[in-house]
C-alpha cells in the first residue's frame, strides 16, 4: 500500500492532492484498515455510501471523507459526522441548502457517463443556488467514461473540455474557487494534463494497472486457503455436484476450504481456473461448491493443511478475470466478508 501510494505521489508531483477510494470494502480488501493505514498519506478518502463513511468515523479516522452516492435524507447524519456528500442533482443541492448549515459538499457534473451528475443545462442554476446558501463547495468533479482505452481518447478530451466549461459556469457566482478533479487511476497514468487539483485513486492504488501505460505499482492483495482433505479417486469416477468432474486416470483430489460463498466464482470450476500449491499449479475439478473447491493434485507432493494460492504472485487477478469474462474489480470486490483479512507489514 505504501509503495503504491508513494509511486503515484511521485508521478503526480506536489501540487496535486490525492483522494483514495476505499469503497466496496476497500475494493474487497478492508476499507477501515486501508483507511487507517493510508490516512496520513492522502488528502481525502472516498466511499460510496453513508454507512461506509460512518464506519470510518467510528474507527476514529478524521481525514476528510467524500461520500459519492448519499441520499438526500442522509444529509443531516453526514453533517453531524463531518462527512462530505456529493451533490449530484438539483434535488440534492436544494436538500443540502434547506439544512441551512455550513455543510461541506462536492458537486458532480455529468460530462458523458450518464450515471450521476448535473447535466450541463442545470449547471448555471446550481451555481446560483449554491452562491446564495451556507453550503461550502469544496470541489467540482466529473467521471471520465473510458480514460484507459485509447480508442476513446477523443471522447475523453471532449469530456475534459465540457468539464472545464461547466466548472467555469458553476463557480462564476461563488465567492471561492473549489478544487477541480477529473482523473481516476487510469487517467492519472495516461493524462497528466488532467491531474488538476486532485486525483481519485481506486484500482491503481490496489496495484492493478487498468491501462497499458507503465506504472510502478504492485498488487497489494492475495487470496489463499488450505487443503482440508486428500482423496484417491479411481479413473472415471465422478467428482462433485451434478457429476461434472471426471478424470481419465487414477487421481488424487484435494478439497480446499473455499467456495463461491467466499467469492471464488462458480465459473472457475471444471478446470477453468488453477491454483498454486507447493511450487506447482493444480486445476479445479468439478463444480465449485458454496464452501469447498476440489483440485487435481495427482502430480503434486502435498498434505492436509498446506497453503493454496487462489490469486497472488503466481496467479494474477487479471488471469482470473479473463476466465470469468469480467474485470479485476469484480474479482476483488466479490471476496465475501467471511474471508479473513490479514494485514502484513513487509520489512
Amino acid at each position: 500500500m505504501k509503495a503504491n501510494i508513494a509511486s503515484y505521489r511521485t508521478a503526480l508531483g506536489t501540487g496535486t492532492q490525492v483522494l483514495l477510494m476505499v469503497k466496496a470494502n476497500g475494493y474487497g480488501t478492508n476499507s477501515v484498515e486501508v483507511a487507517r493505514q493510508m490516512a496520513p498519506w492522502v488528502d481525502y478518502l472516498g466511499t460510496a455510501y453513508t454507512p461506509n463513511g460512518l464506519a470510518l468515523r467510528k474507527d476514529g479516522i478524521s481525514t476528510p471523507i467524500l461520500v459519492m452516492a448519499a441520499q438526500p435524507e442522509h444529509l443531516p447524519v453526514l453533517l453531524a459526522h463531518q462527512l462530505e456528500p456529493v451533490l449530484y442533482s438539483l434535488e440534492m443541492i436544494k436538500a443540502a441548502i434547506a439544512l441551512n448549515q455550513p455543510l461541506k459538499a462536492h458537486i458532480e457534473l455529468d460530462t458523458g457517463m450518464k450515471r450521476l451528475g448535473l447535466p450541463m443545462e442545470q449547471v448555471a442554476e446550481a451555481g446560483r443556488l449554491l452562491a446564495d446558501s451556507r453550503v461550502k463547495t469544496v470541489s467540482v468533479f466529473s467521471h471520465l467514461v473510458a480514460p484507459s482505452e485509447p480508442q476513446h481518447d477523443a471522447f475523453t478530451h471532449q469530456q475534459a473540455t465540457l468539464f472545464n466549461e461547466g466548472y467555469q459556469v458553476l463557480t462564476q457566482p461563488l465567492a471561492t474557487k473549489p478544487l477541480k478533479h477529473l482523473a481516476s487511476s487510469g487517467a492519472a497514468l495516461r493524462f497528466p494534463e488532467y491531474h488538476l487539483d486532485m486525483v481519485r485513486l481506486g484500482i491503481g492504488f490496489y496495484g492493478y494497472n487498468p491501462t497499458n501505460a507503465p506504472a510502478n505499482i504492485e498488487p497489494m492483495a492475495k487470496l489463499k486457503t488450505t487443503i482440508l482433505q486428500l482423496t484417491h479417486v479411481p479413473k472415471g469416477q465422478t467428482i462433485g455436484y451434478s457429476r461434472h468432474g471426471k478424470l481419465p486416470y487414477d487421481a488424487t483430489i484435494a478439497t480446499l476450504s473455499i467456495g463461491y460463498g467466499d467469492g471464488y466464482l462458480r465459473v472457475f470450476g471444471n478446470g477453468n481456473a488453477r491454483v498454486y500449491i507447493n511450487g506447482s499449479f493444480a486445476h479445479t475439478v468439478g463444480n465449485i461448491c458454496m464452501d469447498l473447491t476440489m483440485v487435481d493434485v495427482t502430480h503434486i507432493n502435498c498434505k492436509v493443511g498446506d497453503e493454496v494460492e487462489l490469486f497472488g504472485p503466481h496467479i494474477t487477478i487479471a488471469e482470473l478475470s479473463k476466465k470469468a469474462h469480467t474485470i479485476p474489480y469484480e474479482i476483488l470486490t466479490n471476496i465475501s466478508s467471511r474471508v479473513e483479512r490479514v494485514l502484513v507489514e513487509h520489512f
